[in-house]
Formats: structure tokens, sequence, C-alpha cells
């Protein structure tokens, strides 16, 4: 019972911590509620403050950012095209994203858009620009190739645009690749010229000066570029400068081949006419960091297509962290990326020109214009920073209205604890209670044991006393030593009787032996051989002897029955003619005849004896 009770009152404990922790939660809740509540009607007493600030930081930041890009734009326009019109960036923002028209400002103030309003010379100048700017801006690798960039610029203003291109790519840090036709022989003491020479039907190579002392280990860019098998190629090797490169020659002599070898490894622009006509694959190897060589191979009608790795100095393939840098497939990996990333942004191709394809962005819609280049970025987080106020905003309303309706609820059901306290007391009342019980009934288990321990100490004290009235019963100690020595002479009678039966048996066997001895014949047969005889006479002699021996045994055993059946006697006179084992009548004769005497009795008879 009392464990009984020592549950339900555990059970009433743990309800009763349960309870405390639901509502120590709903305090919590409620202290958490009441300053979210408080820090949502401050934020929405400041809203229209906040939003007036947002949008005034908004048109600073647009208006300095356009700034800055429309002076870079018109000072490298204006270096290669002397005169020409001043470059006017205009954002605003479409769907919500930022927008961005690049056009020239006429004299009068009017816009006009640079791709279909103006000739090619400015078109290239500022497709160039623009490449510059996103590869800076695009967080990629600093790397560019323009091929026939300089195409639709006159002849005398061919020089100025590579001395903006060279000026852009010292200030930056980026490699720039161009191909052209021009001859531009007249600046190979600014940046380095390769030429292309032979004819494509006798095969091409390139003349070029070694780069390599230009560079170390550990510096990013390409080394070189060799053509193993490319086209009009058999084996071309193309060293770059960390600076500009140019690649000069006649039309038609495989210039592009190397943009298209680059398209090729780094976009996965790769066809089977790729490879030179008689051979089974093609090759394309550029030189990187660490003296390590990227190599992609197309080889047609094989699976896979394409193979792109990475090898060591030594030509085995690289293998770090447990991975091989060794893939096939059209698509170009994820290591090639992630390594040297050169890879196209906004799905479009910032770092290799295509020939057929010069101009750069302004084709496109304005708002990847900006994504590109990057620009109104910056006015974009301004935004997102004004809707996400907005939005706080609104949620603020919301909690407000949901949370003040929660909070006199929490409030409510918070007042129902109250009789907490009063619980405890009263639980801690019954735990008192039940620890008396406890006690109470511990005494009454030890009552219970004490008892069980007297009935069990009465039952030997019966037992005990029993014992005492069986003693009391037993004859006087004289009559205990008179019973003692007949007990002794009883157990003396019974050895001797036993040494008695043992003589019987053996007289018995004597007489046996002696009646044997009596029947043999007096005389001694003849015999015709004597050696028989003579063996039979010495074992009747040896029986004589025998006999004579077993003869005085038996005058020995003949007085051992005198002088036992004499001791019998008296025996038998002692106790007054009564068997000391059953107690019947006996004689010296039948003493030692257990059944000739005992069934005589009665068993009164024996019990009084």
């Amino acid at each position: 019972m009392d464990r009984s009770i020592e549950h339900d009152v555990a059970r009433a404990d743990a309800s009763l911590a349960r309870l405390e922790g639901r509502r120590d939660a709903i305090a919590l809740r409620v202290s958490g509620l009441t300053r979210e509540i408080e820090l949502a009607k401050g934020r929405l007493a400041v809203k229209d403050e906040v939003e007036a600030f947002i949008e005034a930081v908004h048109g600073s930041a647009s208006r300095r950012n356009l700034a800055a890009f429309e002076t870079l734009l018109t000072a490298l326009v204006q270096e290669v095209l002397p005169g020409e019109k001043p470059v006017a960036l205009e954002l605003s923002t479409e769907r919500g994203l930022a927008s961005l028209d690049i056009c020239v400002r006429r004299p009068d103030g009017t816009l006009e858009d640079v791709l279909e309003d103006n000739g090619g010379a400015l078109t290239n100048v500022i497709g160039m620009a623009l490449r510059l700017i996103a590869v800076v801006k695009a967080d990629v690798a600093r790397f560019l190739a323009l091929d026939e960039a300089d195409c639709w610029i006159a002849p005398d203003r061919v020089s100025s645009f590579y001395k903006v291109l060279e000026d852009g790519a010292a200030r930056l840090g980026v490699q720039c690749f161009a191909v052209s036709h021009h001859d531009l022989s007249q600046f190979s003491d600014k940046f380095h010229i390769a030429r292309i020479v032979g004819e494509p039907i006798s095969g091409v190579t390139v003349q070029s000066a070694d780069c390599s002392v230009a560079w170390d280990d550990t510096q990013p860019g390409l080394r070189f570029i060799r053509l193993i098998n490319v086209q009009a190629y058999k084996d071309a090797m193309l060293p770059l400068s960390p600076g500009v490169n140019a690649l000069i020659g006649p039309n038609n002599r495989g210039k592009s081949t190397f943009i298209r070898a680059l398209r090729a490894v780094f976009y996965g622009e790769a066809r089977d006419s790729l490879v030179r006509a008689g051979a089974r694959s093609a090759a394309v190897e550029i030189g990187v960091a660490g003296k390590r060589t990227l190599r992609f191979t197309r080889q047609p009608r094989r699976s896979p297509v394409n193979i792109w790795s990475l090898h060591e100095a030594d030509g085995s393939v690289v293998e770090e962290k447990g991975m091989r840098y060794e893939t096939g497939g059209r698509n170009v990996p994820d290591w090639v990326s992630d390594l040297f990333r050169i890879t196209k942004v906004e799905d479009l191709d910032v770092h290799i020109a295509h020939q057929k394809f010069p101009v750069f962005l302004l084709g496109e819609t304005a708002s990847r214009r900006s994504a590109v280049l990057s620009i109104g970025q910056e006015a974009s987080y301004i935004r997102d920073m004004l809707v996400i106020h907005r939005e706080r905003c609104a949620r603020d309303s919301v909690t407000v209205r949901n949370g003040e309706r929660e909070l006199a609820a929490l409030q409510d059901t918070l007042a129902t604890f109250e009789e907490i306290g009063v619980l405890k007391d009263k639980l801690a009342a019954i735990r008192g209670q039940a620890q008396q019980i406890r006690a109470a009934s511990d005494r009454l288990q030890s009552l219970q044991d004490h008892a069980a321990r007297q009935a069990s100490l009465k039952q030997q004290l019966t037992k005990a006393q029993a014992r005492v009235g069986a003693m009391r019963l037993l004859q006087q100690p004289e009559q205990m030593a008179d019973l003692t020595r007949r007990v002794e002479h009883a157990r003396e009678r019974e050895r001797i009787g036993r040494q008695v039966l043992h003589l019987s048996k053996e007289l018995i066997s004597g007489k046996a032996r002696l009646a044997a001895l009596q029947s043999l014949p007096d005389a001694v047969p003849v015999l015709e051989s004597t050696t028989p005889a003579q063996n039979i006479l010495k074992r009747i002699a040896d029986l004589r002897s025998a006999a004579l021996i077993a003869k005085s045994r038996m005058a020995q055993i003949d007085e051992g029955m005198k002088s036992v059946q004499a001791e019998m006697a008296r025996f038998v006179e002692e106790t007054g003619g009564l068997c000391p084992t059953c107690g019947s009548p006996v004689s010296p004769e039948n003493l030692l005849d257990h059944h000739a005497h005992s069934s005589h009795s009665s068993p009164s008879e024996r019990l009084t004896a």
C-alpha cells in the first residue's frame, strides 16, 4: 500500500513539474513576444524615415557608379577615336532588375544607341572596353582573347587601339591574347608578337620569341598554347607572356584556330573538323602555373569523344585529395572551371571573343548588361534593402496585430497557473504524510518480523520441554551404568558367538576330511609301475600327516568348545536365562540359534524384557 502511495505521489510530482515547465515556457514566450511587439512598433514608428533614407542612398550610389563608368568609357573611346561623342549610361529598373542602356550623348543632350546608330569602329572600342570591365567585375580569371577586334578600326588608329588595350590590361592585371591581320611590328618593343608562317596546304607554324623568362611558377595565367594535329597545324607552339600578346599574319592562315582551340578547351565547343585531315585525334595543350599542362583531346568516333586532363611536368596525370584530374565527355568538367575560372558569365563568352560575333554585350538585354558588368548591383542591393524594409514593416504589422492577440491569450493561460504554488505546498504536505506512512509501515513490518521470530522460539521451547519430559523418564545413573555394562556384555557375547560359529564350520569341515581319510584302503595295491604308486603313497602320507594335524586341531576345537560352552552357561546364568537381544528364555545349547528361541517369545514379553 505504501508503495502505491509513493507511486501516486511521484506521478503527481512529475505532473506538477510538467505544469511548471509549461508555465515557464509560456512566461518566456510572453517575454519574447512582448519584446518582438515593442521592436515591431518601434520599426513601424520610423518606417517613413527609413524609406526616405534608403531612396536617398539609392540615388546617390546610382549617380556615383554611372559617372565613374561613363568617364572611363569616354576616355577609352576618345583615345582611339578622337572627337567621338561621350559615352552615356542610363540605369533603370525592369521587373525589379537593374537595367543598363549604353549610348553616346549628342551635343544637344539627346542619346544615340551605340550599336544601332553608330559605326563599327566605335562598337569595337566600346566592346573591347566592356570586355575588360566584365573580366574584372565578374570575379573570373583575368584573361581576355580577342579575335580581329580591330577589324573596323582605321589603320592609322590601330596603334591607339592597342595602346588603350595595353594600358588597360596593365592597370587591371589582365592577360590579353589578340589575333589581328594588321602588321603590328611597330609595337614589337611594347608587347609580345608572334607570326603565322607557311601555307595551309604544306602546313603552317608559329614563329615567336621565348616568353618563359617572364613567368614565375606560381603566377596565374596561360604560358603557352600548343596545337597537335589541329586543322592546319601538325605541331605548333604559341608562347604567351603575362601582358598583351598578338598573333598576326595574312587572312586564312589559321590565326583563329587558336581562338577555336581555346573555346574547345574552356567552353566545350569542339567538332570533328578540329582534327587535322588524316589524323585520328587532335590535342590542345595549355601551359599553366606550377609547370603543369592542361590537355584537351578530341577523338572522333570514339567514346568519350572529348578528354580533359591535367598533367605534371613529368607527364603524369595530377592526383590530389583522392581525385584524379582526367575526365571524358561532351561538357567541360567542373574542375576545369574551378581551377582556371575561364568560363561563361551569364551564358556570355566574356573571355574568348568569336570572330564572327565581335560585338560584346551591346546586343544583349539591358538587364543582362547590368548583370555581366555588375553595374547597378549596388543600386540593386539598395533597392533590395528597400524591399526588405517594406516586407519587414509588413511583417511587423502582422506581428503587432497577431502578437497582441497571442499575448492576451498567453497571459490568460498564465493566470491559470497561479495555483501551482498552492499545489506545490499541498504536494509537499502529502509527501510528508507519505514519508510518515512509510515509516509506520516499516515499524509494522519490524513488529511482524518480531512476532514471527517469537512464534519460532515458542515452537523451539515446546520441543525443548518435550525433550526435558522425555529425559525425566530415563533410569537413574546407576541403572544406566548397569544397562551400559549389559550392553557391553551383549556385544562381547555376540563376538564370542561369531567365533563359535566360525569354529563350528571348521569342525564340520575337519570331520568331513577325517571321514574321507578313514575310507581309504588299508593295503596298498600292487602296481606294475611303482612310480604312480609311490606318488600315491606320498600323497597318502601327506594326507595322514594332515589328518593327524586336523585331529590335533579338532581336539583343540573341542577344548575351545567346552570352554565356550562353559562361558555360555555362565553368561546365560548371568542374564537370568534370557537372551540379551530379544529377551526370550534360552539355554546354552540354543543361545546361538536365534530363531529357535525368538519364535517362543511374544512381542509384549520382549518389550517387557
